[in-house]
């Protein structure tokens, strides 16, 4: 009984500890961006803290600095001498009687380099990640080849053939199978310029991927674009989910399931599309191990989907993954590009996932605050190191991104003041910088708002129907 009880605690305490390292690395290297620039340009910081409200822990170094942990770790900030606040409101003091180390009485260009290093070290800290990661771990090198076109959806509509190879999606110059996913995932109703080689001829074509809404387990709805093409996967078992159908079944990674109640399987494709309607009825699989041919009975377990005109239906999921090829190792210098590479579409990503919301070609329904990047955050510690680092690397470069936002008490929304100030030749007035940042705090109090109301909604939608 009591090993039954510590293995959900130890679960609970290894996620919460995930969560914690995402966060921690994410602010700490923030405001570690803010705090070296200042203290090169002579500013004096008197409070480094990661988190808010009650201290848990702090000292002070030898230059005044306090270094605190707080209790509430959504978040840090730096202080600097002769801030009103955590958020950098300057005083009413003028800048001509401001003591020395003061980050008001610093020339524009500076007050600038030390507000722009916070997101600067996020981008950073996500491009040393991905580098790092990818010298590590290697990289997925599956060609961009199209193996085939589904009738009647887009690609098939625009003229893409099996064989195409593609080599260019708008502007994005294409190296993987899994670059064409991630751009064409993120576009759905957005028109793309799609270049394929084709036998070594170069022809290009224009594609609106469908919108295709995939709820998932969390309770959020994702709308994503489908062009209808696939790279086709073996029906090769490369992982099986502990305590899931196909582990009590007795399937094993490496096995490879060739039939399916008597109907031949030849791609894991062909695979999900027999699970899926068969929702708590037993199948009869055939199974190659090795050389030798087994006979495997395995009942799907209900999982919540919806049906495309968003009729709610029960698929099936045996809790299975493909066998993908094994990523590739690659140099250290083409390990940093290709992290600096991922780091720039992240924020390109996430740019323009912005922008499709406000448009409405996304919902904000899934738009989330920490609780849903707490939970995500959970499922990705059971994957590993690998799938941690890089998610760690993700928020990373979308925080940078968020806190160049042109938003009074963010970073973005002082550097509007700086280029206002550098325009002008002055600095604004203090009432003009005061109502700024009271419609700053308002603004993010409503982010704030939206975002962990969405939270509660969708857990409590799920908590009461269940699934998504």
């Amino acid at each position: 009984m009591i090993e039954g009880f510590m293995s959900p605690v130890f679960t609970f305490l290894l996620q919460a500890l995930g969560f914690l390292f995402v966060l921690g690395v994410v602010v700490f290297f923030h405001e570690l961006g803010h705090f070296l620039v200042a203290r090169w340009c002579g500013v004096t910081v008197t409070t480094f803290s990661i988190g808010f409200g009650r201290e848990l822990w702090a000292r002070n170094d030898r230059h005044g600095t306090r270094w605190r942990i707080a209790a509430i770790p959504l978040g840090g900030y730096v202080k600097f001498l002769d801030d009103v606040n955590a958020a950098s409101q300057p005083s009413s003091v003028t800048p001509e009687n401001l003591p020395p180390g003061s980050f008001h009485g610093k020339p524009v260009w500076q007050r600038s380099l030390v507000v722009a290093a916070g997101p600067a070290a996020n981008f950073l800290v996500a491009a040393l990640i991905y580098s790092a990661v990818n010298a590590a771990y290697g990289v997925s090198m599956i060609t961009a080849r199209v193996d085939e076109v589904v009738a009647g959806m887009p690609a098939e509509k625009a003229g893409i053939k099996p064989g195409d190879v593609i080599t260019k999606i708008d502007t994005w110059s294409i190296e993987t199978y899994e670059d064409v996913v991630k751009i064409v995932t993120a576009a759905a109703g957005r028109s793309l310029d799609i270049t394929v080689d084709r036998h070594g001829e170069t022809r290009s074509f224009r594609v609106t991927p469908d919108i295709k809404e995939q709820p998932s387990d969390l309770g959020v709805t994702l709308r994503l674009g489908d062009i209808g093409i696939t790279r086709v996967l073996s029906a090769r078992v490369g992982t099986v989910v502990a305590d899931s159908p196909a582990e009590k079944a007795g399937l094993a990674p490496g096995d490879t399931i060739t039939a399916i109640d008597g109907k031949t399987i030849s791609s894991f494709d062909d695979l999900v599309s027999a699970v899926g309607p068969a929702a708590g009825r037993a199948l009869t699989l055939t199974v190659d191990r090795k050389g030798e041919l087994l006979t495997l009975s395995v009942t799907p377990a209900a999982v919540d989907g919806k049906k495309p005109d968003g009729t709610p239906i029960k698929q099936g999921r045996i809790g299975v993954s493909p066998d993908r090829p094994a990523p590739v190792a690659v140099s250290l210098p083409e390990a940093v590009r290709l992290g600096i590479r991922e780091t720039y579409s992240n924020i390109v990503q996430t740019v323009t996932g912005i922008i499709d919301i406000f448009v409405g070609r996304q919902s904000a329904d899934q738009v989330g605050g920490p609780i849903l990047m707490a939970e995500v955050t959970a499922r990705v510690v059971e994957l590993g190191w690998e799938p941690l680092l890089r998610w760690t690397a993700l928020i990373s470069a979308n925080i940078g991104l968020l806190n160049l936002l042109p938003i009074p008490l963010l970073d973005g929304g002082h550097l509007v003041f700086y280029a206002m100030e550098a325009i002008r030749r002055r600095p604004l007035s203090q009432r003009v910088q005061e109502i700024g940042f009271q419609i700053g705090i308002a603004v993010i109090l409503m982010m704030v708002v939206f975002v962990n109301l969405n939270d509660i909604l969708r857990v409590g939608k799920r908590w009461l129907f269940g699934g998504g």
